[in-house]
C-alpha cells in the first residue's frame, strides 16, 4: 500500500512538483518579465488583434525583401569564401523565415474563412428560425379563422 502524499499523486490529486505561486526571482522586475511571458503562454489566437498582426507580417515581408537586396548587392562586391558563408547562411535564414511567414498566412486565411463560414451559419440559421416562427404564426392564425 503506497503512503498517503503518494496514493495522492498516483490518483492524479497532484501533480509531480506541486504549483507555488511564489515568484521565482527576488527582483520585482524579473518577477514581473516572467508573469508577463506566462501570461502569454495562455494566448488564444482570438486575443491577437488581427490588423496588428497583418501590420507585422507586412514588416516581415518587407525585412526580407530589405535582407534579400542586401544579398543581391553583396554578392557582386564578396566573391571570397567568408563572403559566401555569410550570405548563405542569410539565405537559410530568410528561407526558413520565409517559410514560416508563409504558413502562417494559409493559417490565418483558413482561419478567416472558417470564421466566415461559421458566422454565415449562424445567420442562415437564426433566418431559419424567424422563418419557422413566422410560419409558426401564420399557420396558428389560419387555424384560429377556421374553427
Amino acid at each position: 500500500m503506497l503512503s498517503e502524499p503518494f496514493a495522492r499523486e498516483a490518483e492524479g490529486a497532484i501533480g509531480h512538483h506541486e504549483r507555488n505561486d511564489m515568484p521565482i526571482a527576488s527582483d520585482p522586475a524579473v518577477a514581473a518579465q516572467n508573469a508577463a511571458r506566462r501570461a502569454q503562454e495562455k494566448l488564444t489566437p482570438e486575443d491577437i488583434n488581427s490588423d496588428w498582426l497583418d501590420d507585422m507580417v507586412k514588416r516581415l515581408f518587407n525585412e526580407l525583401d530589405r535582407q534579400m537586396k542586401q544579398v543581391e548587392d553583396s554578392r557582386t562586391a564578396s566573391t571570397d569564401a567568408g563572403g559566401r558563408a555569410a550570405n548563405a547562411r542569410t539565405l537559410a535564414s530568410l528561407e526558413r523565415t520565409l517559410e514560416r511567414l508563409s504558413r502562417t498566412e494559409r493559417e490565418r486565411a483558413a482561419q478567416r474563412t472558417s470564421k466566415a463560414l461559421t458566422k454565415d451559419g449562424n445567420r442562415r440559421a437564426e433566418i431559419e428560425r424567424k422563418i419557422a416562427r413566422i410560419i409558426g404564426i401564420e399557420f396558428e392564425d389560419k387555424g384560429s379563422e377556421r374553427t
